[in-house]
């Protein structure tokens, strides 16, 4: 496994890879189960996180390699074998840092899910984003479930029906990315804003993605109330103190 995913340490944060560049990205069932601990780690010793995909596309789907040949015998057996795939999305979820990806080439199916679960999403200008599960005979509601708290319903039911290859500027309308660079500033606008985020306090980042986690699925009157609640704790916490 170590040479299809690298993980190190880079000030303070965390950059973990997917390497493999030869088959376009591809993530298997045991990958995403290491991916997943490596995200889970990180978010306990790290500021921020990096997640990228080495070579010319980002992600290009899952491979089958490390699943079982034959077909799950009942719906709790399907179950089970999916529970990889949903607790990977949950990782980027519960992660009480924020994860940061810059989008290359193709980002399809799982690596779409990648590109919209990730707190902030980088997109270079000729990058494309699909979910091309329905054209293989796949019901996509567990690629579907990256996107429910990211996306608008009409994208989202957009993707999966369609099943067409989107561009940047139609992700970034969509709200799976979150901002479009020129190919040649991908790098440059990534630096840009993890420089950003190590500038920042740590209590100030914490409470960003604990608010951003949680606060959209409040009411309006119990969002306030959060974010006043917060704004005092935090903005008069010793650490917000340089």
């Amino acid at each position: 496994m170590a040479d299809k995913i690298l993980c190190e340490k880079r000030g303070e944060g965390t950059l973990i890879t997917i390497n493999r560049a030869d088959c376009g990205g591809l993530v298997s069932d045991p990958m995403a189960m290491e991916l997943t601990a490596l995200i889970d780690d990180a978010a306990k010793e790290s500021k921020y996180i990096v997640f990228r995909s080495a070579g010319d596309d980002f992600c290009l789907g899952r491979d089958r390699e490390g699943r079982p040949f034959d077909p799950p015998k009942d719906a709790l057996e399907a179950r089970a074998q999916s529970e990889v795939v949903f607790d990977f999305y949950g990782a980027f979820r519960r992660s009480k840092v924020p994860v940061v990806t810059a989008v290359q080439g193709r980002a399809l199916g799982f690596g779409c899910a990648i590109a919209a679960v990730c707190d902030i999403t980088i997109a270079a200008e000729s990058a494309r984003f699909a979910l091309p599960e329905m054209g293989h005979n796949i019901m996509p509601t567990m690629a579907m479930s990256s996107l429910v708290d990211r996306l608008g319903r009409k994208g989202a039911v957009y993707l999966t029906y369609s099943t067409e290859e989107i561009d940047a500027q139609t992700a970034l309308a969509y709200g799976l990315v979150s901002r479009v660079v020129g190919d040649d500033q991908l790098e440059a606008q990534l630096d840009k804003v993890l420089a950003a985020i190590e500038a920042a306090p740590l209590p100030a980042v914490l409470a960003v993605k604990e608010y951003a986690t949680n606060a959209l699925t409040m009411s309006v009157e119990q969002a306030s109330d959060f974010a006043r609640n917060m704004h005092c704790a935090v903005n008069t916490s010793a650490g917000m103190r340089r």
